[in-house]
């Protein structure tokens, strides 16, 4: 992207932001899991430490769950623009009895847009300390509830939630003028 991220400002916000004010409506506390706190300034908002530096969004998911004063926690990545509160709280509703619970699209399952349980911990944290970083392969370890797109479109008719932002390509999906 030629820069952070999570500091690309979409209709005139950082988009780590408009994540974190989408997640907001349906989390208390938001908690950030920048790498190291401070990294992108003063944004106003908890953040936590990655549980191993450097280790990618496995660390500071696990950072996350460690910091939850509860049993359940909403995940999204900072370049997700269309976080959906109300697929977090339909994939919430789902959690009985699984360590995670994950909406799956054409790509697969989507872990950073999922709710996870206090009960992942360990698996997430075993997986991080034997250094298995991808967040789908440390699913393997976790009871996983699957929650499939007839599901998941009731609560995100659009699909957006998924939709990522990597390269600068990408900011043309947004289907909106970004503007900073």
């Amino acid at each position: 992207m030629g820069t952070d991220k999570a500091l690309i400002l979409v209709d005139g916000q950082p988009l780590v932001l408009r994540v974190a004010e989408l997640l907001s409506s349906v989390a208390d506390p938001v908690l950030l899991a920048p790498g190291t706190p401070g990294r992108l300034g003063d944004l106003g908002l908890a953040e936590v430490a990655d549980a191993i530096p450097g280790a990618g969004p496995l660390a500071g998911l696990v950072a996350g769950l460690e910091a939850s004063p509860h049993d359940l926690l909403a995940v999204v990545a900072a370049d997700m623009p269309f976080a959906s509160p109300e697929l977090l709280l339909r994939l919430a509703e789902r959690a009985s009895g699984a360590d995670a619970v994950v909406p799956v699209t054409a790509s697969g399952r989507e872990p950073l847009h999922a709710v996870y349980a206090a009960s992942a911990l360990p698996g997430l944290r075993a997986a991080l300390f034997e250094d298995h970083l991808a967040v789908r392969d440390a699913l393997e370890t976790l009871r996983v509830r699957e929650v499939t797109e007839d599901e998941w479109r009731r609560a995100d008719p659009s699909g957006r939630f998924s939709l990522n932002l990597n390269r600068p390509e990408d900011l043309a999906r947004l289907g909106r003028p970004t503007r900073g």
